[in-house]
């Protein structure tokens, strides 16, 4: 083995043994995070009692108007879970007696200056079920998003324009308690994803007709990443492009597996949200193959340009331009699988022909 070898070999090993050090390393981060978020604990304002939030009112009027109309400040006496103990302000700041006496903020629970597990915790009181019942395993949980950093618990920013500051449309959801509408909430960190939005082929993300939540369940899932399906990948895009279900007779393997190796949601330049243009997409997993109306040209007739009126014969050979520049689907029209086998062509259902 020569000397190159060797260090290349060296660096190999070296390369391997970090990217595994890191998994390691993230993985017993991701598992801190989520035993600290099981284990928060809220600060105890010791001595302190629940006056109601009138009391509050007095010198946090328009906090508590906007309060008022929100869906948390509608909330009846019958509808508060048996283990918390009380509704309004003080189920979420705490009992406020010392802090209306003193008007020191340090008698008070203020989620905004706590760790994002201790303000979430705070929400996790009542948000345990339904869509947020897998919020502790999430990746805006492991990665230390709280409940706050996205909504407005107060309620006076769910108030939302026809456009956001990006100029998408978006759909009015109420009662979400949202501190930006969406789809600029969720871009305004998923930068990646915002650029695919404004490529030529994308999901009607920008023009209001859908939303990052129609797929998205931002507080949690099973599927990654954060999918609102519990089974497979395939079965959230199947919901709306029903007519590729199947089972067909004739199925395409990685169509059955997984949409997304051949799709891309979020935004292409090519058609039909493909990761590249046909063939080439085709082309990474098949081989070319020629057919007989593909064969090479013996010549062209080109005529002198010299104006002599004689003509020269150029010899060249287009078919390999021809497969290139030629859609697989116009002859496989049926690729994502069939139940149909075509008449002209032994075994042609299987190359989804028709």
């Amino acid at each position: 083995m020569s000397k190159v070898q060797r260090k290349r070999k060296r660096l190999f090993f070296v390369v391997v043994l970090g990217l595994f050090l890191a998994g390691i390393a993230a993985c017993v981060s991701m598992k801190d995070t989520k035993r600290e978020s099981e284990n928060a604990k809220l600060p105890v304002i010791e001595g302190a009692k629940y006056v109601g939030s009138q009391a509050c009112a007095y010198c946090h009027q328009d906090v508590v108007k906007d309060f008022s109309a929100s869906i948390h400040g509608r909330i009846a006496a019958f509808e508060i879970k048996p283990s918390t103990e009380v509704r309004g302000c003080e189920a979420c700041h705490g009992p406020a007696s010392k802090h209306v006496e003193t008007g020191n903020p340090q008698y008070i629970i203020n989620p905004a200056k706590l760790k994002p597990v201790q303000a979430s915790a705070i929400c996790e009181k009542c948000h345990t079920d339904k869509e947020t019942m897998d919020w502790r395993g999430s990746k805006h949980a492991l990665n230390g998003v709280s409940c706050i950093k996205c909504h407005s618990i107060h309620g006076k920013k769910d108030k939302l324009a026809y456009r956001d500051k990006l100029g998408y449309r978006h759909k009015h959801m109420k009662d979400v308690l949202l501190v930006k509408p969406e789809p600029e909430l969720c871009l305004s960190c998923h930068k990646d994803i915002m650029a695919k939005t404004n490529y030529p082929n994308h999901h009607p993300v920008k023009e209001g007709k859908m939303t990052c939540s129609d797929c998205h369940n931002p507080h949690g899932s099973q599927v990654n990443p954060l999918l609102r399906t519990d089974e497979r990948k395939n079965e959230l895009c199947l919901k709306c492009h029903t007519r590729y279900q199947g089972p067909f007779t004739f199925e395409h393997p990685p169509v059955v597996e997984d949409c997304t190796i051949c799709h891309e949601p979020h935004g292409t330049v090519a058609d039909n949200l493909l990761k590249q243009n046909e063939p080439f997409l085709c082309l990474q997993c098949h081989g070319i193959h020629f057919h007989a109306n593909l064969r090479p040209d013996t010549g062209t007739i080109q005529s002198n340009p010299h104006g002599s009126g004689y003509t020269s014969v150029v010899p060249h050979d287009n078919s390999m331009q021809m497969v290139m520049m030629t859609r697989c689907t116009q002859c496989h029209s049926s690729i994502h699988g069939s139940d149909l086998p075509s008449l002209s062509i032994p075994g042609g259902g299987s190359r989804f022909t028709k």
